[in-house]
């Protein structure tokens, strides 16, 4: 089955490789190097590296404090681990709200498979700890927010490794919490957004889902690798706390977030520590913080938990 996808990807790595140098930065010459620096309305932003791949840079949008450091918020963009999206806007709105905030990139699905994403994810986070006097940040106090697939990279960041990141909160927008779900659900729908989810999904795992791929003579198991994929594989009660959110009509359906929510509740996370809110119409990913009511609810949410 694994073969099977590989003419497939070999024709989007070369579609997202073509991407990659129209959208991707000039790498910066060492790693940690502020790279462009600009102060608007006395916030600072400046693009930094966390690796060495050009996908591997954050954007610190942060005010200096005389109060003491502050929370910081890390946002991970969605666009089917395939695109490079922009929340320059949302961090400037919540870096003025008192978080230092920082929006990472990562390496996308036609560069890296899984669990490079993850990966990412730690190691951007590790690198604000370590740069925290820096920006004026509290190394205690890192909470996340992610949008769409961005949302499954946030969930996962909250489960894996059981409190591994040491993360204060976890808020996501339309999390895609199983990329396996996304699979089946594009393998019985006609729409098209749902559809560009599954193809994502199996380029991200290098395999289409087979629960007899288990061996790992020539290649990673496959069906392992999508199970590492959900984030409900890996709840565990010192997991952080989340804040889920979805539209009814969102094309990654609340499922996702609900089944999440009641996995880790059968498995000991206390009642209430993840939360699903689901809100009328049919916004999706960053779009829902337009919806009524939910930004001041989310941004409560994380002054709450910072």
């Amino acid at each position: 089955m694994r073969r099977l996808l590989l003419p497939a990807l070999a024709a989007l790595t070369v579609a997202g490789a073509a991407a990659l140098s129209t959208t991707a930065s000039t790498d910066p010459a060492a790693q940690g190097a502020r790279t462009t620096q600009e102060v608007q309305a006395g916030a600072t932003k400046a693009t930094h590296k966390y690796g060495t791949h050009p996908r591997q840079t954050l954007d610190a949008h942060w005010n200096a404090s005389s109060s003491g450091p502050k929370p910081a918020l890390v946002l991970i963009h969605g666009g089917y681990w395939y695109h490079q999206t922009d929340w320059s806007s949302s961090a400037e709105r919540f870096a003025a709200e008192g978080f230092q905030v920082f929006a990472i990139k990562y390496r996308l699905n036609f560069e890296a498979g899984w669990p490079a994403q993850r990966d990412d994810v730690a190691d951007a986070v590790a690198w604000i700890r370590s740069h925290a006097a820096e920006f004026d940040v509290d190394p205690d106090r890192v909470l996340l927010l992610g949008s769409s697939a961005g949302g499954q990279l946030a969930t996962d960041a909250a489960t894996h490794g059981a409190g591994a990141l040491r993360l204060k909160g976890v808020v996501a927008l339309s999390p895609v919490a199983s990329p396996y779900r996304a699979w089946n659900d594009g393998n019985t729908s006609t729409d098209a957004k749902r559809r560009k989810l599954r193809d994502n999904s199996a380029i991200l795992a290098r395999c289409y889902p087979d629960s007899d791929d288990t061996s790992t003579t020539l290649h990673p198991s496959c069906w392992d690798t999508w199970r590492s994929m959900v984030s409900k594989n890996w709840v565990d009660p010192a997991d952080a706390p989340m804040y889920l959110v979805h539209s009814e009509d969102d094309f990654v359906p609340p499922v996702h977030s609900t089944d999440l929510e009641a996995t880790a509740e059968a498995k000991g996370v206390p009642s209430g520590r993840i939360q699903t809110q689901v809100v009328a119409g049919s916004a999706h990913g960053g779009s829902l913080l337009s919806a009524p009511g939910v930004y001041d609810r989310i941004l409560a949410w994380l002054k709450s938990k910072a």
